[in-house]
């Protein structure tokens, strides 16, 4: 796979998990390339990524500046007398594919992120902490005690979670966030927020990036409510279970502090 983006002078997005898992579901790996569709190029890179990742187990591409590339790396089991055959349907069924994710991303668009807040009302976060729209309400007042001149953070804040409702995080949960940020851009916002809105969930892990600016405000209210309302709710992580990450969340705050 390596060798076919190199004769593309392109860079394989690394992804050691697809790859072990194609890797057992092939017995006889033969690598093929397929191409995607122009009209499918306006959607977000992370949204093709995902859809090819999660629904049909190809390997996205990018050029050197890390700008997506229109095509895909795929691993057949056979060596085909005729590859082109074995390419063309699989581009076919990841047109179709994209199509609905296409058609998601327009839908998404005609809603601005606002409009979604009320919504919240009926998506708990938790049985004992009451709806999104609760915690919503929560992170404003917790932005005010952190740093009360953000005022973008706390413009953030008040639509940070709307895109968990938009038809895309719906079919890909993983872009929860992302989408945020890209629906906050096409609704006129500043950069920032748009910004705050994607990175508030970071760190999710320890090789993961430390959130900046307005961003860092926001992910420290997130994590805050989380962990002190979890905590207070009984959800205190054991020595086999933490079903709700509080560790994860802990140790976010403390490299966001640092």
């Amino acid at each position: 796979m390596e060798n076919e983006a190199k004769s593309l002078n392109l860079v394989m997005k690394d992804d050691l998990v697809l790859l072990e898992e194609v890797a057992g579901l092939v017995e006889y790996p033969v690598i093929l390339r397929g191409a995607i569709e122009q009209r499918f190029l306006q959607l977000p890179s992370e949204v093709l990524v995902s859809s090819m990742k999660t629904h049909q187990k190809y390997f996205s591409l990018f050029d050197k500046e890390g700008k997506f590339a229109p095509y895909f790396l795929f691993a057949s089991n056979i060596a085909s007398s005729d590859p082109n055959i074995v390419i063309k349907g699989n581009e076919k069924v990841l047109s179709a594919r994209l199509s609905d994710a296409l058609y998601f991303y327009h839908q998404d668009l005609k809603k601005p992120l606002e409009s979604e807040v009320d919504k919240l009302e009926k998506v708990t976060f938790h049985a004992q902490l009451g709806s999104l729209k609760a915690k919503v309400k929560r992170l404003e007042n917790l932005m005010q005690f952190i740093d009360k001149k953000s005022s973008l953070a706390t413009e953030a804040a008040l639509i940070c979670k709307s895109d968990i409702l938009s038809e895309l995080v719906g079919e890909f949960p993983n872009l929860q966030g992302v989408m945020g940020y890209y629906y906050a851009l096409s609704g006129g916002k500043q950069e920032n927020i748009a910004i705050a809105i994607r990175d508030h969930y970071k760190p999710q892990g320890p090789s993961d990036s430390v959130p900046i600016a307005e961003a860092a405000v926001l992910a420290l209210a997130d994590k805050l409510d989380s962990l002190c309302g979890l905590m207070l709710a009984g959800e205190k992580p054991t020595g086999s279970k933490d079903p709700y990450a509080l560790r994860r969340l802990a140790l976010g705050i403390i490299r966001i502090i640092l």
